[in-house]
Order: structure tokens, then sequence, then C-alpha cells
């Protein structure tokens, strides 16, 4: 399927400079039977990417028209019936040629369609059905593209109708040199695509993509990107609320692309579709850009190795290696009493007045020398007096040597764990060198399992019909467990090494 819709886009794109990205991007819309709205100015290819990509489906029924201030529902969905007006006391429309029974339609400047055209056309993008009399008919239609110069500004019923075109892509001029010198020297038909026997699809294989379609799951990792993005966005310093019809839309391209591909299941990086589905305004699509590549990069491809559970074992040996090489024992030893959140009281210093020293100093002392310092002076229960410069040395957890005079501080009794190193059991050290080494094993081969990952993911990335850009953000979660996997190696080596689990 990747190759016949390569070759698909190649015949549509014979002739015309810098537009595989709208073609590409209509032919998946086509596949997915959804809509593409073209922006951008006069002149550039707008109307004529939109009628190579009927010559994508084999005997197409066609539908084109150009809106104007004066169009009326005549002119897209049919003339009035005289007949079943006057036959049948009916009024329904003749829409045999009109977009009610085509397969490919193009609205150009679609913004200018009166509030009736409109209307009628959102249940044609939404459920493919068109009332017309007394009855409502399914309508065939695969693909509508609409352009336009501009983004709705305003307009009556705009936001509904913004909203049912799923794909939407800006086109502008040309941007190479190379494109330009190719668009004046080539003297090709440009109305006529050549597309090769068989590479057209039939209305079955149509009917047969879709049902394609429907069957292709959603990976939970996949849905949780997307509940990621949606917060992302909702979240925004300009948030960008998206309908849950938009949504379920996007989830359907996914599925689609995920078919065009021959794949089985939806992808990460065709997320990066979504860089044309989330935006309203143009000037938006950079920021759905930014998140698209910030969700990504933390939940892109999943690891093919719980790097967690490789954690968890590490730590696991190290806990056994403590049992086996240190003792635990319990100590009771003095623990110094804040004042006020900040200052430990001197227990017996001459005087009337409570005298006290900073937390902070107390925590610089040193044991082997004497250091400037300062006391407080508080009286007692009350505010503080005033201040004296003394040496201060640190003498167990709750004393200070004042000028020489060693004075307990005000304490209370702490419990602490210490471990003494006990010589470990022969037999029970080899058993657990021998897990180590096994680990290590295992750890250096899913290190290698994740390299290799890395190196498949990005070479098929960038052969992503789409999104080859979002490659690179979706290996970096990929990258992470790389290095994390090799830090954890290191960490057990270094306990094989040093037999400390400290």
């Amino acid at each position: 399927m990747r190759d016949r819709f390569l070759r698909l886009t190649a015949a549509l794109s014979h002739g015309i400079h810098e537009r595989d990205q709208a073609l590409k991007l209509g032919l998946l819309a086509l596949f997915a039977g959804e809509s593409l709205f073209l922006l951008g100015p006069p002149g550039t290819a707008k109307s004529l990417v939109a009628r190579r990509l009927k010559a994508a489906l084999e005997k197409a029924r066609a539908f084109e028209y150009l809106m104007g201030r004066f169009s009326t529902p005549e002119e897209i969905f049919g003339p009035l019936s005289i007949a079943g007006l006057r036959d049948r006391d009916v009024f329904e429309r003749r829409t045999a040629g009109y977009l009610p029974e085509a397969d490919v339609a193009f609205l150009d400047e679609v913004w200018r369609a009166s509030p009736p055209i409109q209307n009628t056309l959102l249940t044609i993008l939404n459920e493919k059905r068109f009332r017309n009399g007394d009855h409502e008919m399914r309508v065939p239609l695969k693909l509508l593209v609409a352009a336009s110069n501009r983004a709705p500004a305003g307009e009556e019923n705009a936001e509904a109708f913004w909203d049912r075109f799923v794909v939407r892509l800006e086109v502008g001029p040309l941007t190479t040199e190379e494109g330009f010198q190719r668009l004046v020297g080539d003297t090709s038909d440009l109305y006529q695509p050549k597309v090769g026997p068989g590479e057209a699809l039939t209305s079955q294989e149509w009917l047969s993509l879709q049902k394609a379609i429907d069957e292709v799951p959603v990976p939970a990792f996949v849905v949780g990107a997307l509940s990621t993005l949606r917060s992302a966005l909702g979240d925004d310093p300009a948030p960008l609320v998206v309908s849950d019809r938009r949504w379920k839309k996007a989830a359907r391209l996914l599925r689609a692309c995920a078919v065009a591909h021959g794949r089985s299941e939806v992808d990460g990086q065709d997320l990066g579709l979504l860089e044309h589905v989330l935006w309203d305004k143009p000037e938006q699509r950079p920021r759905v850009a930014e998140l698209l590549v910030r969700t990504l990069e933390e939940e892109g491809w999943p690891g093919p190795e719980p790097v967690q559970a490789y954690e968890a074992e590490v730590e696991a040996l190290r806990a056994d290696l403590r049992a086996l090489t240190l003792k635990e024992r319990i100590l009771t030893r003095p623990k110094p009493v804040l004042q006020d959140g900040e200052y430990f009281t001197l227990i017996g210093y001459p005087g009337d007045l409570s005298a006290r020293v900073w937390a902070q100093d107390h925590a610089l002392l040193k044991t082997d020398e004497d250091l400037d310092g300062e006391l407080f002076f508080f009286t007692p229960y009350g505010p503080f007096r005033h201040s004296e410069k003394h040496l201060l040395r640190a003498s167990g957890p709750a004393e200070v040597e004042v000028d020489g005079r060693l004075f307990a501080l005000e304490s209370r009794p702490e419990e602490i764990t210490v471990y003494d190193r006990i010589p470990p059991d022969g037999p029970r050290l080899r058993s657990w060198e021998n897990k180590a080494q096994e680990l290590a094993s295992r750890l250096a081969t899913a290190r290698a399992h994740v390299d290799s990952e890395v190196t498949r993911r990005h070479l098929e990335a960038a052969n992503h019909l789409f999104c080859a850009t979002y490659g690179e953000a979706c290996g970096r979660g990929l990258e992470r467990d790389s290095a994390d996997l090799g830090d954890l190696l290191i960490r057990l080596e270094s306990l094989v090494e040093t037999r400390d689990p400290d």
C-alpha cells in the first residue's frame, strides 16, 4: 500500500512543483473519507492540487465550483425538479452532475458561501447525507477539497463549518530556486495527470479501505499521548480548544495513516499529522507543532525493554549486598532542639540570659579548630537582647566549646541506625556475585536491543510518508532508555567491584 501511495503521489505531482505534501495529505484525506482545506494566496496551485486529486479515484464523478457572494444552493446541490413539484408536490432537486452525486468535490473561495449553502454542507461533510425533498440520500462523496486565501473571520456559521475540515494545510509560493526554474521551464499539460493502469483506486478498493481503517487499533500509548497533547493545548497560555468531533476525526486520520503505510496499528510518529489538524488560525500551527514535539519526546515510541524493572533488580541486589556486608545497629544520641526555628540553646551558660548559637553557624563548626563565632542572648522566654563574639568549636552531636569551655546544647534523644561492616559469608557472597553477573549480562543485552531499536526506528522514520521530521522527537524516549540502562550497568559494576552498597 505504501509503494502504491508513493506511485500515485508521483503521478499526481508530475508537473506540479513543491506540492508533494499537499497531494499526500489530500490522498490521505481521500483514504479516510475526510476533507482537506487549502489556505494560501492566489496563484499557488490550490485549484490545481484539488483537480489532480480527483484522478486518484478511478472513474470519479467530480464537482467543482467557485463560490461568489450571490451563489445559490441550486448551483451547488442541483436545480429544483419541476416534475417533482408538479407531479408529486415535492420540493426536490435534480442532483445529477452536482455535489450530492460527486465522488470528489472542490469548492473554491468557500467563505463566500451563503449560510444556506454552508448549513447543507455541514451534514454532507459530517454524516455524508443530503436531504432532498421528502427523503434523505447518502452521498457518495469521498473527498471534499476547499480553498481560500484566508481563514474564517467571523462569518455566520463559520465555526461549525470550519470544524468539519479535518486536514488544514497552508500553501505558499515556491520557496526554492530549483522549483522556480522547473516551473517556468516545464511544458507538460498540468490538467491531465497520467496515472498508470491499476494505480487509481476503484470504488470497491475505496470501500475496502474504509473497512480496513475501521479495524486499525490505536495503541494505549498513542491514546495516552493524545490525552497529554489535549491537556497541553488546554493549559497553554493561549489555550486551543479542540472539539470532540475533531479529535474523533483526527483518530480516524491516524488509522488511515497506518493503512497507507501498510501497518496494522497506529504509530507514535503518525501524531505528527496533527500539526495540520489541530490549529484554528495559521499563527497557531507553530505552537501546535512545538507541543507535539514535547509530547512525542516523552511518549512517542515505547521502549522494548522494562527499564524500571531492571532498576528494581539493581536496587534489590544493593539491598542484598547490604545484608551480606553490613550489620544494623540502633544508636541513641542527643539531637539539638531548635529554638524559634533557628537557634540552639546552651545549657548552664553563666548569667541570667539565655545564650544561643545560630544553627547555621553550628553546622559550620569544626572539631579540630576554633572558629570566630557569635552567641545571641535572650531574656528567658523573651526577646533578643544582644550578641557577643566568641571562639567556637564543635564537640559531639549536641555540645559546643565556647572559648575553650564545653557546654551542652538543649537536646532530646534520637535513635539512628548505623551499620557496622562484617565479613561476608563466602558461599552467599559468591551466589550474590553470580546474580550480579547474570543481571549485568541482561542489562548489556537490553541496552544493545534498545540501541538496535533506535537505529531501526530512525531508518523507518526517515521514510514516513507525512511526518518524517517528527522521528527525532519520537526517538528521544528510546535514547533515554539506552542511557538509563547504561547507568544501571555502571552502578551494578561498581557494586561488584567495591562491594560497597552505599
